[in-house]
Formats: structure tokens, C-alpha cells, sequence
């Protein structure tokens, strides 16, 4: 009987080191899916600078053991993606796309918006109200958007009635394409954020500087006015993704806003804390020149 006991026992200690061996063993951590289309200084196509959410991201990922892929996609077909779990992470999102899309939201804000309008420097038309873009639209005035982004309800709604009047572009880097119509004639106003504009902008002057190419005759675009005010963005994820890991990015952003890092990363792409509320770039007209 006491042989027996022995062994019992002897067997039920090599049981349990087994399952302590095993629920030690750390689990093989899978990889998150991040995307977004390319919107500089957010997201960029650049190995450099590939964009200050890009960077927000990485570390606070590779602080936390998490292995992140990043993946450039148009942005209507990775909300889709997202929805359905094939990708984890969304990067700048307005609250209405996560609600419209059903995904988790970060609690913190990843960055803002403003509905900024462009026209090139000869045409005179600025916006002052809603009234002011439909008149442009009701006389054959092209407005260039991105599919997939939201502007809010007023603009969404002038949209939706006007379409005949809209060119919303689509691919991985659809400013850029906006930016060049705009500058062929194809465009008469466009859509987008002033930080993602002035940052093309900017970024096209530096490359003409670079190669001695004179602009002095070249036609430039110019901030024509804003509809609305600041608009944060989010993070959005996968409904299928476990909550922990929202809770992880957004007490990642916050240690990155106390030891200083996410300062550090922004000044890198000329942008400030949007916690702050407080914007580098100026409201006033930009003469900067755009080469085609």
C-alpha cells in the first residue's frame, strides 16, 4: 500500500512540473496586420520617415513584446478588411468611421483633422460656408475628395447631392494624385487636411530646391479656407481583437507623452501635440509652389 501511495504521488508531482513547464512556456505572440493608405506626415511611403502614427505605433508595440506588420491599402477596402478581422489595427480613423464600421476604438486620440480647402492661386474662390461650395458645385467646379475618408455631416451630405461635381480618389497615395490634378487644371478645389497638404506641398518644394528647378512662373496652390474645427482621430480595431491591446496602444501613448518621446517623434514632421491644442501650421494662404 505505501509502494502504491509512492507512486501516486511521485506521479502526480511529475504531472503538475509538467503543467507549470507548460503554462510557463511563453505563447508564440502573433503578428498584427497595421494599415492605412499613405497620408504624410500619418503614414508614409518613405523607410526614413514613415510617418509619425507609423512611428507612435512601432514603439509602443516593440515596448510592450508585440510584433506589428505594417501594410499600405486604400482606405475603403481596409475598413472592409478590418471589419472582417484580416487586418488588426486601422490607423486615423474619425469616429464615424469606426461606428459605420463597427470596430473598436482607442480611447485616446492618434492624431487630428481639419476639413481644409486648396484651389490654385489664380482662381479666386474661397470657402465661407457650406452656401459658398454649393454655388461652386452648381457651376461646374470640380471638387477633388478621397474615397473611403469622411468629412462630416454638411460636406457629406453636399456630396451626396453633387456627385456629377465630385472626383474622389482611391489607391495608396491619393492626395498626391489630387494634389497633381489640382495643379493640371483637373481639380478646382480640393478636400483634405492642412497637415497632409502643406506636408506634400513642402516636401515637392524641398525635391525642386534640390534639383536647381526654377517655379518662379509655376502656378501655386493656396489654403482657401476651412469648414468645421478640429477633428480627433483614432486608432480603430478589428472587433474580433482581444480589448487588452487597446489598452496597451493607448497606455503606450500616454508613457510616450510623459518621458518625452512623442515630442521627439513629431518634431520630425514639423507637427506638435495634439493634445495641446495647438497647431505649427499657420491658417493663413500657402504660396507654396507646386511642381507638376
Amino acid at each position: 500500500m505505501m509502494k502504491h501511495t509512492k507512486n501516486l504521488i511521485s506521479f502526480s508531482l511529475a504531472f503538475l512540473i509538467i503543467c507549470a513547464s507548460i503554462l510557463a512556456k511563453p505563447v508564440q505572440a502573433r503578428v498584427l496586420v497595421v494599415a492605412s493608405d499613405e497620408w504624410c506626415p500619418y503614414i508614409c511611403d518613405d523607410t526614413h520617415l514613415p510617418g509619425f502614427l507609423v512611428e507612435i505605433v512601432t514603439e509602443i508595440a516593440a515596448s510592450n513584446g508585440v510584433k506589428v506588420k505594417f501594410s499600405l491599402t486604400p482606405l475603403a477596402r481596409a475598413l472592409d478588411l478590418t471589419k472582417k478581422g484580416k487586418i488588426d489595427i486601422l490607423l486615423g480613423l474619425t469616429s464615424q468611421h469606426i461606428g459605420d464600421f463597427q470596430l473598436k476604438k482607442s480611447h485616446l486620440t492618434f492624431g487630428g483633422l481639419y476639413n481644409d480647402f486648396y484651389v490654385r492661386a489664380s482662381d479666386p474662390w474661397r470657402f465661407k460656408s457650406i452656401a459658398d461650395l454649393e454655388v461652386a458645385l452648381k457651376s461646374n467646379a470640380i471638387l477633388g475628395t478621397i474615397n473611403g475618408y469622411e468629412y462630416g455631416d454638411s460636406i457629406g451630405r453636399l456630396l451626396k447631392d453633387n456627385t456629377a461635381h465630385i472626383f474622389s480618389a482611391s489607391g495608396n497615395s491619393p492626395l498626391q494624385k489630387q494634389l497633381k490634378m489640382l495643379h493640371l487644371g483637373r481639380l478646382d478645389i480640393l478636400l483634405d487636411s492642412r497637415f497632409t497638404v502643406q506636408y506634400q506641398l513642402s516636401k515637392l518644394l524641398r525635391k525642386s530646391a534640390q534639383l536647381k528647378i526654377s517655379t518662379r512662373s509655376e502656378p501655386s496652390i493656396v489654403y482657401a479656407g476651412t469648414e468645421g474645427i478640429f477633428t480627433p482621430l483614432f486608432l480603430g480595431f478589428s472587433p474580433l481583437l482581444s480589448k487588452k491591446y487597446v489598452q496597451l496602444f493607448d497606455n503606450g501613448l500616454t508613457s510616450l507623452r510623459e518621458n518625452g518621446r512623442l515630442n521627439k517623434i513629431l518634431e520630425k514632421y514639423g507637427v506638435t501635440d495634439w493634445h495641446q491644442q495647438s497647431v505649427t501650421f499657420q491658417d493663413e494662404e500657402l504660396s507654396l509652389l507646386l511642381e507638376g
